[in-house]
């Protein structure tokens, strides 16, 4: 059978790659169904979708130091925060939309001077309407049928003064040229208009982090200009705003702390000149040693005790963000790096040699992290590789800052034993001396504690006077000349090229999950089972309209022709006769049964005519209905039904009786006769072996043709009496995992199973022997 199949398993691969070759091929309509409901949407998307014009300015921050990546992350953090831009969505009134028609397009610039609201406006749509008397009414659409008037006057008093009104502001142009009669716009919800402006602007740092690029984009190029400028000025101010008010109440702090510290050193000083007054005692050189000594270990740990709860406080904020639920989100991401910057460049660090090699890290990979995504994507390979190292990094400055925890803990430790150890020694001098320690004590601590405030309201009046310089717009942005992304006929193109690979993607996708057995290879590699012949489709349009009896009639008359002539379909049961009369493995044959898995396969078609080409070769052959239940080769041959092959069974008629010779010389068929309630026992009966004994002495090829498998056992009981059983298969039908399931059980019996029989090969399915008979 080597001919019949290919053998070699080194050409697996390639055969699955021509299989789905073929399946796109053979599936052609479907690609181009899957390419037109694709690329047809998008088409139709692409030409609505409206233009968008992306307008840009640039902030540059004079007084930034570019190795502190805190300081951009925090800008960047206020700029892309919700409550920064529902400021900017307020008081652009970016949450009001004019309506315009094709004939008017209609602008904001053009009608209005100004337009603003508040953070909770009223949303709905409103209708302007404009009399020839230079007179508005504003109504409020409550449905299609009711309007709500909310306000009406005279157009010249909303021009110099704006119309307030369901929380927005409108101020109408000078020009009154412009306004047409009537006019709609829409009120969106705030919250709406806040997460449509977000999704709009974006920022990009340069590489050492003193400019800012904002970005944004609109279908209007002269709002997104507009919005841009806008956007970039209200940053700066809330940025020296934001500075102002907080080195403002940071400075009243201080001044605060100042005056209190002053009154209690004030009276610190009082308390312990009078008592020198009072008692002419003084204190020795040890002794004041001593007083001195314990003030220098009690701010030292105040000192250690300040750097362990800010360390503690920023770790605290680090599980915050990860307990939060919102670990992977931008924000959470942002405010990590936030944090893990404070904890690098924590003061106390200073002298540590370790985090300041962490922190020199963590500077030139956050920049070179922010260099790549500025000129890419935070999708960038090397930005996501970055990234990781930035992590890496972030996780050793944790673990450093976990340590140091524990070391200060310790060091506090000590220094509290030592204090007591001052205290106790202080304390056993007399109680005059004693008491004087500690008025001197209490002086010194205030002392210092004074002068540390007064130094730190020094540094917040200077820090006042410049701050306010600190942040200026570079370049403002100008209007768009043209759109943002890919022009619309190459958008479209895009579209149908992906809709294309969509489609081979989904026909391939198709085949991968069809399970049905289609070509030789498939019943080779899956059934592991010769293939006895392939059947070429039959094309059953022209006999349509045939009854059971004509149309089997004329099927026969096309298959199989009287003349030999050199038909494929002609052919092929010629072939398939050669395979089963020439097995080598099963040597000579006299009896076979034909089974299918299921009903549809074509099996007794199949069956007939391979009797047919047996008999043309004056080979005496008997053909036997073996489908007590649904035979049909009666109408195939157009002979009576009754009396038949169960009649003979069930003892009812001799066996020469149920013999009816066909149009065909040296072919004898045995119809399926009466419908009886037991077919499986007849067919194993004492009656079937006496039948099978007397006819193989008088023909010499015997064929049942047997019900398909899922509907019965028959088959695999005739199986058991014959030399060979032959499957057919219909191919592109037969699932090939239920056809196992069947085929096993064969595998019980003393049942030999010669091969299968590949019906409704298609050309490229087929034998490629077949292609000889078209030139």
């Amino acid at each position: 059978m080597e001919s019949v199949f290919l053998d070699d398993e080194e050409f697996e691969e390639k055969i699955e790659i021509r299989r789905y070759f073929n399946a796109v091929v053979r599936k052609w309509w479907l690609v181009l169904i899957v390419t037109i409901a694709v690329t047809v949407p998008w088409v139709l998307y692409t030409l609505s979708k409206p233009l968008e014009y992306e307008a840009q300015a640039v902030v540059q921050f004079n007084s930034f130091e570019g190795n502190d990546p805190t300081l951009t992350e925090s800008r960047e953090t206020v700029l892309t925060s919700r409550s920064f831009a529902e400021k900017v969505v307020a008081q652009m009134g970016l949450s009001v939309d004019i309506e315009s028609d094709e004939q008017n397009q209609l602008s904001r610039r053009s009608l209005f001077s100004q337009v603003y609201t508040t953070q909770n406006p009223i949303p709905g749509k409103y209708f302007f309407e404009f009399n020839e008397n230079y007179s508005y009414k504003l109504s409020m659409m409550l449905d299609e049928d009711r309007e709500k008037i909310v306000s009406e006057g005279l157009i010249s008093e909303i021009s110099q003064k704006a119309l307030n009104v369901n929380g927005f502001s409108i101020q109408m142009a000078q020009d009154f040229s412009k306004t047409p009669k009537d006019l709609t716009f829409t009120v969106h919800p705030f919250r709406d208009a806040v997460k449509n402006f977000r999704s709009k602007t974006g920022t990009n740092w340069n590489r050492s982090g003193n400019l800012m690029t904002i970005t944004l984009t609109d279908e209007d190029p002269d709002l997104a200009a507009k919005m841009t400028n806008r956007l970039a000025e209200i940053f700066v101010e809330e940025s020296v705003s934001l500075k102002t008010s907080d080195i403002k109440r940071r400075s009243e702090l201080l001044e605060e702390q100042v005056n209190l510290a002053k009154s209690k050193l004030d009276e610190a000083d009082r308390a312990l000149k009078e008592f020198k007054e009072n008692n002419a005692i003084d204190l020795n050189a040890e002794q004041e040693t001593q007083v001195n000594q314990l003030v220098v270990e009690e701010q030292q740990k105040r000192n250690l005790e300040t750097y362990r709860n800010t360390l503690k406080s920023l770790l605290s904020k680090l599980d915050d963000e990860l307990l939060s639920g919102n670990g992977n989100s931008i924000t959470a991401s942002d405010n990590r790096k936030y944090i893990f910057s404070q904890l690098a460049e924590h003061a106390h660090f200073d002298n540590n040699s370790t985090m300041l090699l962490y922190r020199q890290k963590l500077r030139d990979e956050t920049e070179s992290w922010r260099a790549i995504v500025a000129s890419s994507s935070e999708r960038n390979p090397r930005a996501i590789s970055i990234d990781l190292d930035i992590r890496q990094t972030q996780i050793q400055i944790e673990d450093l800052a976990s340590q140091e925890i524990s070391l200060l803990a310790g060091e506090i430790r000590r220094l509290s034993r030592k204090a007591q150890r001052l205290r106790y020694n202080i304390g056993r001098l007399p109680a005059q001396q004693q008491r004087l320690g500690e008025l001197t004590r209490d002086q010194q601590v205030l002392e210092k504690q004074y002068l540390d405030l007064l130094t730190q309201y020094r540094d917040a009046q200077i820090s006042k006077a410049v701050e306010s310089e600190e942040i200026v717009i570079l370049d403002e942005a100008i209007r768009p000349e043209s759109h943002k992304g890919l022009r619309k006929p190459k958008q479209a193109f895009i579209g149908g090229v992906f809709g294309l690979g969509f489609g081979f993607f989904f026909v391939i996708l198709l085949e991968f999950f069809d399970k049905s057995v289609k070509t030789v290879n498939d019943v080779k590699r899956f059934l592991k089972l010769p293939v006895m012949g392939t059947i070429p489709l039959l094309d059953f349009s022209d006999v349509f309209d045939f009854q059971d009896s004509e149309k089997l009639k004329q099927i026969d008359q096309q298959l199989v022709t009287h003349d030999y002539s050199p038909t494929p379909i002609g052919e092929a049961y010629r072939s398939l006769r050669t395979n089963l009369l020439f097995s080598k493995e099963h040597g000579k044959i006299q009896s076979l049964v034909t089974t299918s898995t299921e009903p549809g396969d074509g099996k007794s078609f199949t069956t007939a005519n391979l009797a047919i080409t047996f008999a043309q070769l004056k080979t005496n052959t008997l053909l036997i209905d073996g489908d007590l239940r649904r035979g049909v080769l009666h109408n195939t041959f157009g002979l009576p039904k009754e009396p038949g092959f169960s009649n003979y069974l069930t003892r009812m008629v001799p066996l020469q009786s149920v013999l009816y010779e066909t149009h065909i010389p040296n072919l004898t068929l045995i119809t399926c006769g009466s419908l009886i309630p037991n077919p499986s026992e007849l067919l194993g009966s004492q009656q079937m072996r006496k039948f099978l004994d007397e006819v193989r002495r008088k023909y010499e090829l015997i064929i049942f043709d047997s019900p398909p498998l899922n509907a019965a056992t028959d088959a695999v009981v005739i199986g058991t009496q014959v030399d060979a059983a032959v499957m057919v298969i219909r191919a592109g039908k037969t699932n090939r995992e239920f056809a196992n399931q069947k085929l096993e059980l064969f595998a019980n019996v003393p049942a030999k199973v010669l091969g299968v029989i590949l019906n409704g090969t298609t050309s490229d399915m087929a034998h490629p022997g077949y292609s000889y008979y078209h030139y």
